[in-house]
């Protein structure tokens, strides 16, 4: 778990020292990138926090990991708008989907 943190917090830091660095990286690529990083993280760490079968942790892990990747690589290429930006809706659709999946797995632990 330490190791998903360390690692996420050195992907961060290096997308923000990139995004302060390179003036062509607008400004609201840099916050959903980030955003695409940060809640890819914290699903990571609640996959392995919890109880469940280790098949399913690590299933789960490598899809939340390739969604996070998806997400990331995307945002560098996402509208510079708040209105009308389908990508901006495609990753709050494809979290929620991801948290429920969550959510399911761990009901499912309890239950088993």
């Amino acid at each position: 778990m330490k190791r998903i943190l360390i690692l996420s917090g050195i992907v961060l830091l290096t997308n923000l020292l990139v995004g302060f660095i390179i003036s062509g990286y607008a400004g609201l690529n840099l916050l959903f990138t980030c955003m695409a990083i940060v809640l890819n993280t914290l699903l990571l760490f609640a996959t392995f926090i919890r109880p469940m079968k280790s098949t399913h942790r690590y299933s789960l892990g490598m899809v939340f990991f390739g969604i996070g990747g998806l997400e990331f690589l995307t945002g560098f290429f996402a509208p510079q708008t708040w209105h009308d930006n389908w990508w901006l809706v495609m990753t709050l659709v494809l979290t929620c989907v991801q948290v429920i999946v969550l959510v399911l797995n761990f009901t499912l632990a309890k239950e088993s």
